[in-house]
């Protein structure tokens, strides 16, 4: 995958680290807007392991990274072009994570809770996909598969 192994790094600091060598790879300073969305995605993971533009934005103001939020809308397209980071649809808010590891997710459509799930639990489905022409990796960087439900709150608050 594009001459690197994706893996699951032990740190936020080794992930961070990981990331901006590919900016630097990729010819891109390592500016404090870029490690700031850097830093934040990689301190995500502990939570739902993805923040919206939003989010990302009120973080970084609120760490003292003065930032407009297009300076955000563009950073992070710039991450997901180099497949540093990834989206993840959630209602009507797109998400964003970083792309370290092959991982998968599942997210309650009623209140947006996000999980992550290995890449071994939907393996199967990876490969029906292939079998009948769909390839999930098509860019060279691991893309996942997002599957849709409802949780247990939110089934259970509807009773």
């Amino acid at each position: 995958m594009c001459g690197e192994e994706w893996r699951l790094t032990t740190s936020e600091t080794e992930r961070v680290n990981a990331a901006v060598q590919r900016l630097r790879r990729a010819g891109l300073r390592n500016t404090a807007a870029r490690r700031g969305v850097l830093d934040q995605l990689a301190h995500a993971v502990g939570g739902r392991g993805h923040l919206s533009v939003s989010e990302l934005h009120h973080a970084l103001l609120a760490r003292g990274v003065v930032v407009e939020l297009s300076t955000v809308h563009r950073v992070l397209r710039q991450l997901v072009e180099l497949g540093i980071a990834h989206t993840v649809p959630v209602g009507r808010t797109t998400t964003f994570g970083l792309a370290d590891d092959i991982h998968h997710h599942a997210v309650c459509g009623t209140c947006g809770d996000m999980r992550q799930l290995p890449a071994e639990a939907v393996a199967a489905s990876v490969a029906a996909a292939r079998a009948v022409g769909i390839d999930t990796d098509q860019s060279g960087h691991p893309n996942g598969v997002v599957v849709y439900g409802r949780c247990v709150r939110c089934r259970t608050t509807d009773r």
